[in-house]
């Protein structure tokens, strides 16, 4: 899967866990959660279940830059909603541990994040930065109600995130390197399949050049031109011989190797004279 097709799912998968996470969180905060809280819900699953049908509309080849923006997008109300949900568990609890929703996104991103840094690390960044922003704007009395510890509490899950989201593009990188060598392999080895192709297609010339010229040098020595010049293709066939050996160590033989076979001698047949036949008296 290239980088476009993985940035579509990262981006179809985020829209999804928007969609549930949001219902989830109407049916969990329902009692503690006002006007503004249960607009914004709405909001968040009209935007996320829109974007996911997009998504599933869309046909290869998608568009990576695209399906990047609507991993951001996706993100924004559900970033505004854990920051309404704190503030209405502030205010109907006596004591609360903060920032839940918060840290489970961030480190939710960290592994669904499509590839390149850029997207992620703002993915992140959207939740944490905006928490820690908001830890700030607390009214004191709620402040000192808040578990210590915090704001450092959403900062080390974030660096966490971060951490993680390197190892994810990490194996990125792996993949995309190895998907290299893989086709560099395959297409040395259908270089390589051509090579010997080539070298089988000589050797039955060489044989008979170096027959004939043998027969040429014992019943007619008077002709030491057409023999130097025959030596010359021989020497010249011998090269590409010599040139095209190596090349048969890079080949894995399998069906491949054998349709090749058979199309070989499918092209011998084809460009082969027709046998002369007897004149009828």
């Amino acid at each position: 899967m290239d980088d476009a097709a993985e940035a579509h799912r990262a981006a179809a998968v985020t829209a999804l866990l928007g969609v549930l996470g949001t219902a989830l969180g109407v049916i969990g905060f329902w009692r503690v959660s006002g006007f503004a809280l249960r607009v914004l819900q709405c909001v968040g699953i009209a935007i996320n279940g829109g974007a996911l049908l997009a998504l599933r509309a869309q046909r290869p080849p998608y568009s990576r830059t695209l399906s990047n923006a609507i991993f951001l997008l996706v993100l924004v109300p559900t970033v505004v909603m854990t920051l309404l949900v704190d503030e209405a568990r502030a205010s109907h609890s006596g004591a609360w541990v903060p920032y839940e929703p918060a840290k489970l996104s961030a480190l939710t991103l960290a592994i669904i994040a499509p590839p390149g840094w850029s997207t992620g690390v703002i993915a992140i960044l959207m939740f944490v930065a905006s928490t820690v922003v908001h830890h700030f704007t607390w009214p004191d009395y709620l402040r000192d109600r808040i578990s210590a510890g915090e704001p450092f509490g959403i900062i080390a899950y974030g660096v966490f995130a971060l951490v993680l989201l390197g190892f994810r593009q990490r194996g990125h990188a792996m993949r995309a390197e190895l998907e290299r060598a893989r086709s560099e392999k395959l297409a040395m080895e259908r270089v390589a399949r051509v090579s010997i192709a080539l070298r089988d297609l000589t050797n039955t010339p060489l044989q008979t050049l170096e027959l004939v010229r043998r027969k040429l040098l014992s019943r007619d020595p008077q002709t030491p031109v057409q023999l130097e010049r025959m030596g010359r293709a021989l020497e010249r066939l011998r090269r590409l011989n010599d040139v095209l050996a190596p090349y048969q160590a890079a080949v894995t033989w399998d069906h491949e190797g054998a349709s090749a076979e058979r199309e070989i001698a499918s092209a011998r047949a084809r460009v082969s004279p027709p046998p002369l036949r007897a004149r009828s008296n």
